[in-house]
């Protein structure tokens, strides 16, 4: 089959067909000062679409066309939903070990088995896709085309988790997985990695979501002390008298009311607090705790309690306030530390940056999957965000020396010292032009960013960065 938009006749529709689409919505919108300017316009498209059809010679064109891409269209919609039906069987499997976790038990040997066959199912359901792309597939167009309606359905998903707080790439569901059973017995967790890699996302996501709890946070930038996070008296007015009054911190009402605490970058927390929290990483629900600020009273910690740690990297230079972890602290979380890397860490400079790429769509996509930025803009400021995400962190694969001086690289240094086009910085740039109404291209926007970085150097490997992917031109 040739690509929808390969005949001019198709080529047309299409692109009134757009266009009817994003003016309907402006027609739609009583806010809108141009409304009836939509308004009209949505007609005259409206005829202009039903010219076409009606035309017997490009009318049959459009309907055999319109035949293909509905068959197409089946054929992405039922793989998505084998791929929905294999992800689900997985889950189920996950969720039988972390209800025995959350029991404080072993599985028992049906559960073994249940697990084992929850997985084989799975394993099934993958093959079962897999025969059915390679049924349908007949053509290089048709793959392309079949690829196209995939994505699509993707980026509608991605953006729909992007909402609930957090896109699950294939990092981000392992160590869900494999945390889930500890967080749910009360076991604390460690999530370290470099500024903008979703850290606090990520704990966010697995306690009001994976534990439906709303979870405390507590910053670890700032003067706040040991009383300030446990709690501290109060003087307060009672029925004209002067009376002190206890007043838990985030800490202590996480452990009375039974909910996670996220204690976001820890290592930036003062020495004292770190020297008690020593001790409370240790205490898990059901134990006591007594509380030196409030007399010494001891409080019962209440099932759903858990500390939910992040850090970044121990780098000074690059981290202001950052110290160093103690040994005994960082033991305290046991096996429950994990390292959150940049979106498609592992790939070379010259694959595909699918994650950021996905990420990038998913947070300017409309409800129907529609982005406003071309495919090959997204491929190239993916690239731009995953290469500078790995000259940052020092990844020294195939091309670093392309964008590292060779005093750094001979150095063991990071490529960029401060500054980084990371997940949250590349959501951003591509929010702003989608919301910009046109008045704003991506390389304006890039340009800006590059503008404000404060370190030379770094400012100077970032526009190499993006001039190798054909932006800041002239």
């Amino acid at each position: 089959m040739l690509p929808f938009d390969a005949h001019p006749v198709l080529a047309e529709a299409v692109e009134v067909h757009r266009e009817l689409t994003r003016t309907r919505r402006v027609a739609r919108s009583s806010d809108s000062p141009r409304a009836a300017l939509a308004a009209d316009a949505q007609r005259a498209l409206a005829a202009r679409l039903a010219a076409l059809h009606a035309d017997p010679e490009t009318g049959e064109i459009l309907d055999r066309a319109l035949t293909e891409r509905a068959a197409l269209l089946r054929a992405a919609v039922e793989a998505w939903r084998i791929t929905l039906a294999q992800r689900e069987l997985r889950e189920q499997a996950a969720a039988v070990a972390t209800d025995a976790a959350r029991e404080h038990r072993s599985l028992i040997q049906a559960e073994e088995l249940l697990i084992g066959n929850l997985r084989a199912q799975a394993d099934r359901f993958g093959e079962r896709r897999s025969a059915l792309l390679a049924e349908r597939v007949d053509t290089e167009a048709t793959r392309d085309d079949l690829l196209a309606a995939l994505g699509a359905l993707r980026v509608r998903e991605a953006r729909t988790q992007l909402r609930r707080g957090l896109l699950l790439t294939g990092q981000m569901r392992d160590i869900i997985a494999e945390a889930l059973p500890a967080l749910t017995r009360g076991e604390p967790l460690l999530l370290l990695g470099e500024t903008g890699g979703a850290k606090t996302a990520l704990a966010e996501y697995l306690s009001r979501v994976m534990l439906g709890r709303e979870p405390e946070l507590v910053s670890g930038y700032g003067d706040i002390t040991s009383s300030q996070l446990i709690g501290s008296h109060e003087l307060r007015s009672d029925q004209g008298a002067t009376v002190s009054v206890f007043v838990a911190g985030p800490l202590l009402r996480a452990m009375t009311e039974g909910r996670p605490v996220i204690l976001d970058e820890v290592n930036a927390m003062p020495a004292e607090f770190l020297k008690r929290l020593n001790r409370i990483l240790q205490l898990r629900p059901g134990d006591r705790f007594a509380v030196q600020e409030n007399s010494g009273i001891a409080i019962t910690i209440e099932p759903g309690f858990a500390i939910l740690a992040t850090a970044n990297e121990q780098t000074p230079h690059r981290y202001r306030g950052i110290d160093r972890m103690s040994a005994e602290l960082v033991n305290r979380f046991g096996a429950n530390s994990y390292r959150v890397h940049y979106p498609d860490a592992g790939l070379s400079y010259a694959d595909v940056p699918r994650e950021n790429a996905l990420l990038a769509a998913a947070s300017i996509a409309d409800a129907a999957g529609a982005v406003p930025l071309s495919t090959d803009e997204l491929e190239r400021v993916a690239r731009a965000a995953f290469i500078s995400q790995q000259v940052f962190a020092g990844s020294h694969g195939e091309g670093f020396n392309t964008f590292v001086s060779t005093e750094r690289e001979i150095d063991g240094r990071p490529g960029l010292e401060e500054s980084v086009l990371a997940p949250r910085t590349l959501v951003a740039i591509v929010q702003k032009v989608a919301g910009s109404g046109g008045q704003v291209s991506l390389d304006h926007a890039l340009r800006r960013f590059v503008d404000g970085v404060m370190h030379a150097e770094d400012r100077q490997v970032l526009a190499l960065i993006l001039r190798s992917q054909g932006f800041l031109a002239g």
